[in-house]
């Protein structure tokens, strides 16, 4: 089991002492916070080997842009996992894709024996990406940290970012992720709330 580290920063400074009476919080005020408030997640390295993912591949020591055909039409996939099994998928616009069908059709695809987790990419340029995310419990969803952190971790793998950090954007909501491929692995920075997303 992966185990995280967090780290809570805000985007603008809140007040040092607020005291706000009990039945004035409102989920509109959490909100508020929430929305100041990004944290910073130690996912660790990812899980490449494809047994412990899982995925059925055994062409080579990982599954690393690897053709995937669904209805005839070919995507090419990597695999990996942060504690769930993920596909990171590169397209050329994210927004027109069908994400509910596609997504559906990759994620419980007969080489994901436990289905997967499914991440649209978009390379905007070399240092910033786009994405979407199709959960296998769920369908489409905003955002969550492992899926910004596939994003980011299979783009730094295939070389579409210029270094060891890209800027990602989600659903209207910025990340940052980071590799460390020599020692802490893969840091997430984003909203609070991305936690909420699973």
């Amino acid at each position: 089991m992966k185990t995280m580290t967090i780290t809570a920063t805000t985007k603008k400074p809140l007040p040092a002492a607020v005291f706000i009476p009990e039945e004035m919080l409102t989920s509109q005020a959490t909100q508020e916070v929430e929305k100041r408030v990004r944290i910073t997640l130690l996912m660790g390295q990812p899980t490449m080997t494809p047994c412990l993912i899982p995925v059925l591949h055994s062409s080579s020591p990982a599954c690393v842009n690897s053709p995937f055909m669904v209805d005839g039409e070919c995507y090419k996939l990597t695999a990996m996992s942060y504690g769930t099994p993920y596909g990171a998928v590169f397209v050329d616009d994210v927004d027109k894709l069908d994400v509910s069908v596609i997504g559906k059709a990759l994620g419980t695809h007969p080489l994901f024996p436990n289905k997967a987790n499914i991440v649209f990419v978009e390379s905007v340029d070399g240092e910033n990406l786009k994405a979407r995310v199709w959960r296998r419990n769920a369908g489409e969803v905003p955002y969550t940290a492992e899926s910004a952190s596939v994003a980011g971790t299979a783009a730094m793998m295939l070389g579409k970012t210029r270094g060891t950090s890209v800027n990602l954007s989600m659903h209207g909501e910025d990340f940052r992720v980071e590799w460390d491929r020599c020692r802490e692995g893969v840091s997430t920075t984003g909203p609070a709330d991305m936690l909420k997303h699973g």
